[in-house]
């Protein structure tokens, strides 16, 4: 069997990953940066007449290989003739459907954040509370407050970078699209400078004290007041 696993919510993409691979008996690692056809058939032809098949594991075979290389097409056209092979691929981001389709065998598991996250961060300005909170309880709904903390301290630190006081850009900043930029730079433009440093010293602050626990308070409502009061 061939398990591709992959998503944008790589927390939970790596907690399955994980037990997935634990189920295996001494897998053969290998990583997909540079990976070339010989390293995969030697992997799973490397056993004696009386042995099983080896089950091999590839870390980020798609997004460390452009698939109209010869060596992706090579081991993809090698897994798609190959029923009996026991195999696990893990990316740490989200695939495409048209990569995915390459290898035309396989049992994919996505685990992705559900979109209202986004226009929840996305819609995060000054003096809008209502809308805000509103958002976020949906949002509750289908990830946990701690997540949505993390990724709300992800957003500011993304928009810290891209406003007129940013540094160099972080490498979070150079993996982003264009268009995931440009609306960034627009976020940012509801927040003067000083006050983006301010909203992000905030909300690490918030996160260092309900997890050194000198917040009682549950932590979806420290989020509810970061909201109103912002």
């Amino acid at each position: 069997m061939i398990l591709i696993i992959h998503g944008n919510d790589t927390t939970t993409s790596r907690n399955f990953y994980f037990e997935e691979k634990n189920k295996l008996k001494n897998p053969i690692f290998l990583n997909g940066d540079g990976l070339t056809y010989e390293q995969v058939f030697q992997s799973l032809e490397s056993k004696s007449f009386f042995e099983e098949a080896p089950a091999i594991i590839i870390e980020n075979f798609f997004s460390k290989n452009k698939s109209n290389t010869n060596e992706f097409k090579k081991i993809s056209s090698y897994l798609n003739d190959n029923k009996n092979i026991n195999i696990i691929i893990w990316e740490n981001s989200e695939v495409s459907k048209t990569s995915l389709s390459q290898i035309n065998n396989a049992t994919v598991r996505g685990f992705s954040f559900p979109q209202n996250l986004f226009l929840f961060l996305d819609s995060i300005k000054p003096n809008s509370p209502q809308g805000l909170i509103s958002l976020f309880h949906k949002l509750q709904s289908t990830m946990e407050p701690e997540l949505i903390l993390f990724m709300m301290i992800r957003q500011f630190r993304l928009l810290l970078a891209l406003s007129a006081s940013g540094q160099d850009k972080i490498d979070e900043v150079k993996k982003l699209a264009p268009w995931q930029i440009g609306k960034l730079k627009k976020q940012s433009e509801y927040f003067t400078p000083d006050y983006l440093k301010k909203v992000y010293a905030d909300l690490l602050l918030m996160d260092l004290n309900h997890k050194t626990g000198k917040i009682s308070l549950p932590i979806e409502k420290s989020i509810d007041f970061f909201l109103v009061g912002l």
